[in-house]
C-alpha cells in the first residue's frame, strides 16, 4: 500500500467502503434463504468493491519519483 500513488490509495477506500456497504446490506436482508432477486444491489457493491480493490494496485507509484538519484 505503501508503493500506491495517490489516486491509487484513493480507489483502494472507495473499493473497502463499497464493499463493506455491499456486506452490511447482505446481512440486513439476509434472512436465512438466499433468493438471488433480493440481493442485486448488495452483490453489486460487493463485485464493485473488490474489483475496486484489486484495480487500485494498477497505480503503482514509480520507484524513482521524487529523487535525484538514478
Amino acid at each position: 500500500m505503501k508503493n500506491l500513488s495517490l489516486f491509487g490509495k484513493i480507489t483502494f477506500g472507495v473499493g473497502v467502503i463499497f464493499f463493506i456497504m455491499g456486506i452490511y446490506l447482505f446481512i440486513q436482508k439476509f434472512d436465512g434463504s438466499f433468493v438471488f432477486k433480493e440481493h442485486y444491489q448488495d452483490l453489486g457493491f460487493i463485485s464493485l468493491g473488490i474489483a475496486l480493490f484489486f484495480a487500485a494496485f494498477l497505480y503503482k507509484q514509480d520507484e524513482h519519483s521524487g529523487s535525484d538519484n538514478h
